[in-house]
C-alpha cells in the first residue's frame, strides 16, 4: 500500500521539537523511506541535536509527510 493522503488531517497532535531537531529527523526518514511506506504509523530511531538517543514517533501519510508527535529517550542497559 503506497499513502498519497495529503489532504487527509493527522489524528495526533504534533511534538514541539526545534526546528533543526525536526528538520534533521524528516531528513532521515526521507533518506530511509522505503522502510516505513505503507504504514500508517512508524517509530524511527535516531540521535538528537544533544547527542541522546531517541525514538521518535510519527504518523506517515507519504514521502514527506509526516506528523512527529513523540519523541522518548532510549535508555542504555544496565551491564
Amino acid at each position: 500500500m503506497v499513502f498519497e493522503t495529503i489532504n487527509k488531517p493527522f489524528e495526533l497532535k504534533p511534538y514541539r521539537l526545534r526546528p533543526k531537531e525536526k528538520t534533521k529527523i524528516e531528513h532521515e526518514i526521507n533518506t530511509n523511506y522505503s522502510k516505513y511506506n505503507g504504514q500508517e504509523y512508524c517509530v524511527h530511531y535516531s540521535y538528537g541535536l544533544d547527542n541522546i538517543a531517541y525514538r521518535y514517533y510519527f504518523e506517515n501519510h507519504g514521502f514527506n509527510q509526516y506528523n512527529i508527535y513523540m519523541r522518548r529517550k532510549i535508555k542504555s542497559r544496565k551491564r
